[in-house]
């Protein structure tokens, strides 16, 4: 068969008259690599299209796959007109738009999709999505629960839920949701090491342990697996156990900043700080922008009564990660000591600007301000952090969480992904 021949049989629907024909023509052409004439037979098929509102969201559809942007967003909008409930046509839009970083207008498509075709799988699980990644939790959690009762078989869509149970707080339901995803598939070990991080999260030391040896059982060196063992013996007060833990991932990769951070936090821990900041100088060489290791340092260093060393590295956290209410509130308490209480006041009110329930910034503040003679406002900020520090009490529930001598002790990076 001849070249010409040959092109006339391939391009032969071209010359079709009806617009579903061309459309599946493009679509033939698309999965055989032929973007120019793909784009030929959609063309003609727009030309000829006695516009429906499923033609139209296909044709966009193929316009989309293409990257064709304009002519694909042209097209769903069509769709939308000619049917205002054709829920493909919304989704297909919503998708594009969160794409083309549309994320407001995108997700009101994505609304209207699921709210139109409630039963399907994607539409919900994508608007879950999105929901998440908007930090919309509780929206989020729903949809993502309505999907998984549509279809439960979806790693990704529990892998989403269990994180958006964990920024809520749920821990508790975040590992079973975490759970689900490695039942699905039990070889990952990315899933096994995010069931064990939540496992320890839920003071479940032992069970995160085992399952971080499963997957050190047939890879060693998994950074993860390691760190979550570090974790699960810093919550069991096993400081030992943590820093050898800890140093194993330090000689697994020596150029890990989370390694080495991690491995600080163990050793502050145990009371060894000029241990600590070395490994947190470590972090800081390796990763300059690890603001957590700018403010741990800052801690070790004001345990030394080195408060120069704890102001520049709160400014230094600070000028990573402006919105850092801790290392606000530690630059205050720095500058307070330093004398300088005109400099601490607006540390500590971003501070509580940026965390309101945390009582140590308004107890630091009322100090101040009974030295600087406001008597009521000093008043208000103690009442304010009296309560908070009550209701705080309450939630304490292990040496972690109440931390050392000298500040609050870091979580580590480290573990599973979450």
């Amino acid at each position: 068969m001849s070249a010409c021949i040959a092109a006339l049989l391939l391009y032969a629907p071209l010359f079709a008259q009806t617009p579903q024909e061309l459309t599946g023509k493009a679509e033939q052409l698309i999965r055989s690599g032929d973007k120019e004439g793909a784009l030929t037979a959609l063309a003609q098929a727009d030309r000829l299209a006695s516009p429906t509102a499923e033609l139209e969201d296909r044709i966009g559809f193929l316009y989309a796959v293409l990257g064709q942007a304009p002519d694909a967003l042209a097209h769903f909008e069509k769709s939308i007109a000619l049917d205002p409930t054709y829920a493909a046509a919304h989704y297909h839009l919503g998708v594009a738009l969160w794409q083309a970083n549309d994320r407001a207008h995108a997700l009101e498509q994505l609304q209207a999709a699921a709210r139109f075709a409630p039963n399907v799988f994607d539409y919900r699980y994508r608007l879950g999505a999105a929901d998440l990644q908007l930090g919309s939790l509780n929206d989020a959690a729903a949809e993502l629960k309505q999907a998984l009762a549509l279809d439960s078989t979806k790693i990704a869509a529990w892998q989403d839920l269990a994180r958006a149970l964990e920024m809520q707080g749920d821990l508790p339901a975040a590992a079973d949701a975490q759970q689900h995803a490695l039942a699905l598939d039990p070889s990952n070990d990315s899933l096994r090491n995010g069931y064990a991080y939540l496992l320890i999260e839920t003071r479940q030391a032992d069970r995160g342990i085992e399952e971080s040896h499963k997957v050190l059982a047939h890879n060693p060196a998994d950074l993860a697996a390691l760190m979550n063992i570090g974790y699960a013996h810093l919550n069991k007060g096993e400081f030992d156990l943590a820093e050898q833990a800890y140093r194993q991932t330090v000689l697994t990769d020596p150029n890990s900043p989370v390694a080495h951070y991690d491995l600080g936090i163990a050793l502050k821990m145990k009371d060894q700080i000029e241990a600590a900041q070395h490994e947190f100088r470590e972090a800081i060489r390796l990763d300059p922008s690890l603001a957590e290791a700018h403010y741990t340092l800052g801690i070790a260093d004001w345990q030394l009564a080195d408060l120069a060393g704890m102001t520049q590295e709160m400014r230094a956290a600070l000028a990573i990660r402006p919105d850092y209410a801790e290392a606000h509130y530690m630059l205050g308490i720095a500058l307070k000591q330093s004398g300088d209480l005109d400099g601490a006041i607006p540390e500590l009110k971003e501070a509580i600007r940026l965390d309101p329930n945390t009582p140590g910034p308004y107890n630091t503040l009322g100090q101040i301000l009974r030295i600087k003679g406001d008597k009521q406002a000093s008043d208000e900020a103690f009442a304010t952090g009296a309560r908070l520090k009550r209701e705080k009490e309450s939630q304490l529930a292990n040496a972690l969480d109440q931390g050392m001598r000298g500040g609050t002790v870091m979580k580590p990076l480290g573990g599973g992904p979450r």
